[in-house]
Order: C-alpha cells, then structure tokens, then sequence
C-alpha cells in the first residue's frame, strides 16, 4: 500500500500549480490598470509610482513562489519549462511598466504624450486576452477558445507595433532631442511589455500543440 505523502507528492499539482500562475497574470492586469490610470490622471504620480512598484515586487514574490514549487515538484502538470517561460514572461510585463512609472518621474515628464495612453490602452486589451486564455489552460478542451485569445493577442501586438512606427515618426518632429530620447524609451518600455504578451500567447499555443 501506497503511503498518501508519497501519492501525494506523485499527483501532479495541477490545481496548484494553475491557481499560482493565474494569481500572476491576475497581478498583471493589476498592474496594467494602476499604469493606465496613472497616465489617464496625470496627478499624484510620486504616489501612482510606488503603488505600480509594490505591484512588481508582489510579481516577484510570485515568481519566487512558483519557482520553489517546481523545485519541490516531481510531476508537473505541463512542462516545468513551459511552466517557467509562462511566468518569467509575465514578469518581464510587470518590470516594463514599472520602468515606465520610474522613467515618467526620473525624466520629470509634464504631461505624458497621449499615444503613451493609447499605447497603455492597448496593453491593457492585450493582458485581458493573455489572462483570458491563462484561465482556461487548465482545461484543454477550451483549445479552440484558448487559441481566440491567442489570436487576439497577436491582432493587438501588430497594432502596437504600428502605434510605435507612428508615434516615433510624429515624435522626431519635435525639435528638443532629450525630448524626443526620453518620450522615446517610453514608448519602447511600452511596446516592449506588448511583445512581453506576445511571448505568454506564444507559450500557451506550444503548450496546445503538445496536449490536445
């Protein structure tokens, strides 16, 4: 007879496992919305600042979480690498808005640029999407729906990359060039966390090829 702890510890943890990396991508989107109301209501942002920052570090402490279970774990319900690549991208969404929230204060921009909006706007439509299909990745008979999101989530990756091609062409008009080097790195921080939920979409339709 089997002792339970050992059954236990051979199950795989999928439940567990799932809930962590949906607590994640729930903190992204938290994150994203504290951004997007940051820039929206340009007031305050010392404060907006430090509220996105204590968001990052939460993401942190997830990703240590989640790590240490997979160390401890034998069986893991899909791939511990894809497990890894899913939450390390998630991260790198988190620590690009907190270089945008530090960047607005370090560079003491007035008054943010309003694609910088448009561009957080289209974040915050993509991380819905990639916590859309994290949500249902637990149960693969969600493929076809899963796979939707994933394609929505490519859809707004291409807008962003259009908004930066028109944002940067309308912003070397300007004519103070520490101006336009700073509003610059901004709008790259911010596509750059676009590409970040490209890379989860990415990582999810790996995971579908190999279990459905």
């Amino acid at each position: 007879m089997i002792h339970m702890g050992i059954l236990s510890w051979l199950i795989p943890q999928e439940k567990h496992f799932f809930d962590m990396i949906e607590t994640q991508s729930k903190n992204v989107l938290v994150g994203v919305d504290a951004l997007v109301d940051m820039l929206q209501h340009y007031t305050d942002i010392d404060k907006k600042r430090e509220g996105i920052k204590k968001i990052e570090n939460d993401g942190d402490k997830m990703v240590h979480d989640i790590f240490s279970e997979l160390n401890k774990t034998f069986i893991t319900p899909i791939d511990r690498e894809d497990i890894s690549k899913l939450v390390c991208s998630l991260d790198d969404i988190l620590d690009n808005l907190e270089a945008v929230a530090e960047r607005l204060v370090l560079y003491e921009i007035k008054k943010p640029p309003i694609y910088m909006l448009e561009f957080a706007k289209t974040l915050q439509k993509t991380t819905k999407n990639v916590h859309g299909g994290i949500n249902l990745l637990r149960n693969f008979k969600e493929a076809n729906k899963i796979r939707g999101f994933c394609k929505e989530v490519n859809t707004l990756e291409n807008e962003g990359d259009a908004l930066l091609r028109k944002a940067t062409a309308e912003l070397f008009t300007k004519k103070d060039p520490v101006e336009i080097i700073k509003i610059k790195e901004l709008y790259e921080d911010l596509e750059a966390a676009i590409d970040r939920c490209e890379d989860v979409a990415d990582v999810i339709g790996d995971i579908l090829v190999k279990y459905t």
